[in-house]
């Protein structure tokens, strides 16, 4: 059974003297995410980090883990030997009955140069071992079974099996966003994307209780509790935001409601980022894709804060994002019944091509500061 699990990155590779940074953090990040599982050890070897944990049932628990840490290209649970030819046959022979498969390959890697054979001369050897006592074919390009060898540092790995992790880069080597988070499909992709690339994420949440229901607050925790596993610092605001569309409401026309919420959202956003020391913000909005995020209206919502405003899913259409929801297990959550704060007392015939100006002149009858305030006063 297996008890180590070796981590495999990509772009991590190509950082050059930065290297080391992103590899201490990645091993942060590994150990918040399989902490809750039992006793574990971490190491570094080259190229690549190395798990090893007590109890061999763990490793399925682990893998289900590691597929959502950034950094990580692969995960492989291995079986650790001694690095003797003798014995890599010996555990390869004993691994192999487990499987069922019609050709195999076996492909060694050599990281420890000072060994008495290359990675041919293991190929060959494991290769015709597994040949005479499986009378399985030989296949190099598409094997149904793939023989991992990796020689390290005084081990030798045995590899049969590859999961894919989610690449990227760690979390916490690109700075802190604050991510407005809906309870909706497209907003879980967005942070999704922005932590890929080495963001920690501050997730806000704007509730309209008690006009609406607890659903969407509900929603956006399992959101959280499903993207920040290996995240340190992630963290989930909830700002409340019924009494400030009330007064939205009493005060400017109903085709632009939608809009001055969204500025509003941004002004209070870009003040907890602030707050949290978070460099951008991030929303789910992709071009077009309703009335308030044509490039007009975007434009003319975002000029009320000077941070920027990153926008990952810009140029997606409705079905990509779908398609990515699924991928990364937050469709099913987003299609649950709640009540959107954006969808409260919304317009029937919204504002679709606005100006900067335009809504300045609307937003002259708020009272902003007072807004918010409503906001703000309660977050600690």
């Amino acid at each position: 059974m297996q008890t180590s699990v070796l981590i495999h990155y990509g772009e991590l590779a190509l950082k050059g003297g930065n290297r080391s940074h992103f590899e201490v953090q990645l091993v942060k990040n590994i150990a918040v995410a399989i902490h809750p599982i039992g006793k574990n050890t971490i190491r570094r070897l080259s190229g690549r980090i190395w798990i090893e944990f007590e109890k061999a049932q763990d490793v399925e628990s682990i893998k289900n883990r590691l597929r959502m840490v950034f950094g990580i290209a692969s995960i492989a649970p291995a079986v650790r030997c001694e690095p003797t030819m003798e014995e890599i046959e010996r555990l390869v022979l004993s691994l192999v009955p487990q499987y069922t498969f019609a050709s195999f390959a076996v492909r060694a890697k050599r990281g420890e140069k000072t060994l008495p054979f290359s990675s041919q001369d293991v190929n060959q050897r494991i290769g015709a071992a597994v040949k005479i006592k499986t009378d399985k074919a030989v296949n190099l390009e598409q094997p149904e079974l793939e023989i991992g060898i990796e020689l390290l540092e005084q081990h030798a790995f045995i590899i049969c099996e590859r999961i894919p992790g989610p690449g990227g880069l760690p979390v916490g080597t690109a700075g802190k966003v604050a991510c407005l988070l809906s309870g909706g499909i497209d907003s879980p992709v967005a942070a999704y994307r922005m932590m890929k690339r080495g963001c920690v994420p501050i997730f806000i949440h704007f509730s309209s209780i008690p006009y609406t229901n607890r659903a969407s607050i509900e929603k956006v925790k399992d959101f959280v509790d499903h993207l920040a596993v290996g995240i340190p610092g992630a963290k989930l605001v909830i700002v409340p935001f019924g009494e400030i569309q009330q007064q939205i409401v009493r005060s400017v026309e109903e085709k632009y409601r939608v809009l001055m919420y969204r500025r509003m959202m941004l002004r209070i956003s870009e003040a907890i980022a602030r707050r949290e020391g978070a460099l951008a913000l991030v929303t789910g909005e992709a071009l077009s894709q309703v009335a308030s995020q044509t490039l007009s209206n975007l434009a003319a919502i975002e000029k009320v804060v000077s941070m920027p405003v990153l926008r990952p899913l810009v140029g997606m259409d409705k079905q990509e994002i779908v398609d990515e929801a699924k991928k990364i297990g937050t469709f099913a959550t987003a299609c649950e019944p709640h009540q959107d704060c954006c969808s409260f007392l919304m317009p029937k015939h919204p504002a679709t091509f606005s100006s900067v100006e335009e809504l300045d002149r609307v937003e002259a009858t708020l009272d902003i500061s007072h807004l918010m305030h409503l906001s703000l006063q309660d977050l600690q």
